[in-house]
């Protein structure tokens, strides 16, 4: 498992290739020098926020998919947050609530099957007594 500044430093390199970016472009639409990128990219220091934010305009991409990992193999969903987080207060807060329900559900079907998985071992142990 990555840590958070190796998958930020992958995906550094992966959206900027993506892009047909140079570290040189990336370093001169953000303001600095391309030695200084090229030391973010490779993990040699650690940037302010203010960088990243300036790192992800240049490179016209959301700040927050710096740090997703890219492993990711269905990207719909992350497709679809966006869309929910475009919509209206109103329909966020129905869709909020409609996936705290399924989670809820979930979590309730999870313990139920857990607990009845118990049941059926401490039976079989008493059996195994009797």
């Amino acid at each position: 498992m990555n840590t958070i500044q190796e998958t930020f430093s992958d995906n550094l390199k992966a959206i900027r290739k993506e892009k047909g970016l140079s570290q040189n472009d990336v370093a001169e639409k953000s303001g600095m020098i391309a030695s200084t990128y090229n030391r973010i990219e490779n993990m040699k220091v650690s940037p302010s926020i203010d960088t990243i934010e300036r790192i992800a305009k240049a490179m016209d991409t959301p700040f927050v998919e710096l740090f997703l990992s890219r492993e990711i193999k269905d990207r719909s969903l992350l497709d679809k947050l966006e869309v929910i987080n475009s919509l209206s207060d109103y329909n966020r807060n129905v869709v909020e609530i409609m996936l705290n329900t399924i989670i809820e559900k979930d979590k309730l079907e999870k313990t139920k099957e857990f607990k009845i998985q118990k049941r059926l071992e401490e039976l079989n142990k008493v059996k195994d007594i009797n």
